[in-house]
């Protein structure tokens, strides 16, 4: 990288006596960090980024983006095509490779000219081994991060205060914080209230999209499953964040709920057949969902025998509840689902409804949750 590169996307962020004014953001890893007082060009270390604009800027999500890869048009497809329904030129925003296998570059990277780089937390140290923090850092841009993955319970919150300081809507970011504590704060409270015994639950990570069967452990939708009152069975089967477990060894701990996860994957970066996995999102109606989750299930003759089965508590949920600020729905699923004696007052398709009318510009359709009926 030449001296003269660096020293363009440097100086050409815009004004200079904007760009001189710094103010001091505190990342989802804890790390302040000195970013422009006036951040007008963010590269996106990832395009599933817009569930957090649109929250924060439901009008003009994609203001300030210069450049992003395509992982949420890769990974979620129907969330991707309504946003591009109502927004088309999200298709003209430039795009990058990725940090995860990667294809981003720090060329890819100084090129968009950004004044900040928002990147995963996941992934942050692969984006510092590949050079990129370290490049962007010497042409003068700085790389924060955000954290709905591994440590969504604690690091949502900060995640949207800081996406809310670097777009300009520290008000819109404070109004979606308001709500979600009221909403978490709820499962919380009742639980701690009641102290019901936590759950035995079996994590069933996007059934057909991987061999049976892949779960998480002690972060991510593993630690929701704990937050709300169940005892993730996965935090003793593997070591990793997620990893596979035999479907015989699912069944030798008898889970009294499964909670599966799926998405539209047919149309997905990695298509898979139709019939092997569940349909969930924008696109998916509860009658095709609930079918496709019955047909999962019966293919494994192990899984099939468990209590959580035969007692027809076996669910599924948005796969993308993973790495998105709506973990708050899959907190109130998940409580239900593992509790219903003391959280049947939640209406889950309500909860869906209510996200959408109040923060988010498209409507809410199809299917975000369901369960063996």
């Amino acid at each position: 990288m030449s001296l003269v590169l660096l020293a363009a996307c440097s100086d050409g962020n815009g004004d200079a006596s904007a760009s001189s004014e710094k103010r001091t953001v505190v990342d989802a890893l804890g790390r302040e960090v000195k970013v422009p007082q006036n951040v007008e060009r963010i590269l996106m270390g990832g395009q599933k980024m817009l569930y957090t604009t649109a929250l924060l800027n439901p009008d003009n999500p994609t203001d300030k983006i210069v450049a992003w890869p395509e992982d949420l048009k890769e990974n979620d497809k129907a969330t991707y095509d309504r946003y591009v329904e109502k927004f088309p030129k999200i298709k003209d925003i430039p795009t990058t490779g990725e940090i995860y296998n990667n294809t981003m570059s720090l060329e890819q990277a100084l090129e968009s000219r950004p004044d900040v780089f928002v990147v995963n937390a996941g992934v942050f140290d692969a984006a510092k081994d590949a050079g990129i923090v370290d490049g962007l850092e010497k042409a003068g841009v700085p790389t924060v991060t955000v954290d709905y993955f591994i440590d969504p319970v604690k690091n949502t919150e900060p995640s949207i205060r800081m996406m809310g300081q670097l777009l300009g809507r520290e008000k819109q970011a404070e109004d979606f914080i308001n709500y979600y504590e009221k909403k978490v704060n709820k499962v919380a409270d009742r639980l701690a209230e009641k102290k019901p015994a936590p759950t035995p639950t079996f994590l069933w990570r996007a059934p057909g999209y991987f061999d049976c069967c892949s779960t998480f452990a002690k972060s991510n939708l593993a630690q929701i499953v704990n937050f709300a009152g169940g005892l993730n069975l996965g935090d003793e089967m593997i070591d990793a964040k997620q990893g596979q477990v035999s479907p015989e060894a699912l069944a030798g701990k008898n889970p009294e709920v499964i909670i599966a996860t799926g998405a539209d994957w047919d149309q997905g970066k990695t298509p898979v057949k139709e019939g092997n996995y569940v349909p969930l999102g924008y696109s998916e109606s509860k009658e095709e969902a609930q079918k496709a989750l019955h047909d999962v299930v019966g293919k494994q003759p192990a899984v099939r025998e468990v209590d959580a089965v035969k007692s027809k508590r076996t669910f599924v949920a948005w796969h993308h509840f993973y790495d998105s600020p709506y973990n708050f729905l899959a907190v109130e699923m998940f409580a239900k689902a593992m509790h219903p004696d003391l959280f049947g007052d939640i209406d889950t398709e309500r909860e869906v409804q209510d996200l959408h009318d109040k923060f988010l510009p498209i409507e809410a359709s199809g299917t975000f949750w369901t369960g063996l009926e």
